[in-house]
């Protein structure tokens, strides 16, 4: 049974019940100490999954879901006889002021909901075997639709409203006939780095628009070196990234360091070589790591790939007729060409079809929870919201494992 069946309620439900949130509740609740206690915080918070499940791109929309679904309400902690005026629904329903106040507080502790989405992260490699195993990357870009704001014009015009944060970045297409296609967007840029099975993420990050893809991944992976989350480099054997990503540096070190699989696509940067040679052998290769034996000038047979050899980080090659010399070409003549899962391998092509799955995941956040049409302002409160994102789908997955159902992926649509 798959849990998209379910309706927005069910799911609502089955993520009340395994989301593991107590600190944060506790915390929250230590700071309002004697302060009003018109919705408590627990109830809040209910209020904010909800608002996430739901798929509410605005505090008004899913305020008027609340006042017409009671029970919406009761499943939060909403109940009509706690409350002074009873026979009035809109006293029932936190005002908006209430819910931009939690938000608020909510965003002073990005620690404890890191900390919830990293147990849900781990949850996840402990019961499910081959969880990390396969791995994409990719930056999404998370557009700002506030005003653009201009100190020329910040005293003139006193808006508090307009975006201080966002940057403007360029993104460039590389494309297989030689030309690029560039895309100009302003705001910022989630750093997402998911299982490429299920769909689900294991890490993120947002900064600005303009910061770049390839640093932000070698930052990730040195966290993750650096901390309790080594067990998520030690998992992970194959790496999936589009062009954008592509670096002979990068690609070294994630197979001499990490022991990682690079499976990324390639830009195409040489200009006017059509082949290079392979030093002290009689072999050329092309950009798309294709291998070829020197017969006489400008005349060359395609060779056959044959596996990887490990002791020797070393690509192998032959002839396609059998018994013939085997030819060997060490992964350190280019970084950018040659990789561990040969270019021209049909395990290449296979492994980095999975890349779309965090193509998948970008459009869930868009289109399920509402990144493409929203109101969040600031860098810090667009981390939080996109955590919350994450928690979201990672509980659910969490709540399908423990009922035992199939096709975990379904739960996070």
């Amino acid at each position: 049974m798959k849990l998209k069946i379910y309706g927005d309620l069910e799911r609502l439900k089955i993520f009340l019940e395994n989301i593991e949130d107590k600190e944060l509740c506790e915390t929250l609740e230590n700071e309002r100490k004697n302060g009003r206690d018109d919705y408590p915080v627990r109830t809040m918070l209910n209020l904010i999954y909800a608002m996430k499940i739901f798929g509410h791109r605005s505090v008004e929309s899913f305020r008027r879901e609340l006042l017409r679904n009671s029970q919406l309400r009761v499943v939060c902690g909403l109940s009509e006889g706690k409350y002074k005026y009873c026979g009035d629904r809109k006293h029932l329903v936190p005002p908006a002021r209430v819910f931009t106040g939690f938000f608020n507080k909510l965003e002073k502790h990005q620690a404890e909901l890191d900390k919830i989405f990293e147990d849900n992260v781990k949850f996840m490699y402990e019961n499910v075997e081959d969880f990390g195993k396969d791995c994409a990357a990719d930056g999404k870009y998370l557009d700002s639709y506030a005003n653009q704001f201009h100190k020329s014009k910040a005293k003139k015009e006193n808006d508090g409203r307009a975006e201080h944060e966002a940057t403007s970045s360029c993104k460039t297409y590389y494309m297989k006939d030689g030309t690029t296609k560039k895309e100009w967007h302003y705001g910022f840029r989630a750093h997402i780095l998911c299982d490429a099975k299920y769909g689900l993420p294991i890490k993120h990050k947002v900064t600005p628009a303009n910061n770049s893809e390839q640093k932000e991944l070698d930052n990730m992976l040195e966290e993750m070196a650096q901390s309790e989350e080594r067990y998520k480099l030690e998992k992970m054997e194959n790496l999936m990234a589009d062009a954008g990503y592509d670096n002979g540096e990068r690609n070294r070190k994630l197979k001499e360091e990490y022991n990682i699989n690079p499976v990324m696509d390639i830009r195409h940067m040489w200009k006017e070589d059509k082949y290079r040679e392979v030093e002290n052998q009689m072999l050329a290769y092309n950009e798309e790591g294709e291998v070829f034996l020197i017969l006489d000038t400008d005349k060359y047979e395609k060779l056959k790939y044959l596996g990887y050899d490990k002791e020797n980080q070393a690509l192998r090659y032959g002839r396609y007729e059998k018994g013939k010399k085997v030819y060997r070409v060490p992964l350190s003549t280019d970084y950018r060409i040659f990789t561990p899962v040969a270019r021209d391998s049909k395990k290449f092509k296979t492994k980095y079809k999975m890349r779309t799955e965090v193509e998948r995941l970008n459009g869930r956040i868009d289109r399920d929870y509402m990144f493409n049409d929203h109101f969040i302002r600031g860098q810090k409160k667009m981390n939080m919201m996109l955590t919350l994102t994450f928690i979201v789908m990672l509980t659910m997955a969490k709540g399908h494992i423990k009922n035992k159902k199939e096709n975990i992926r379904s739960l996070v649509a």
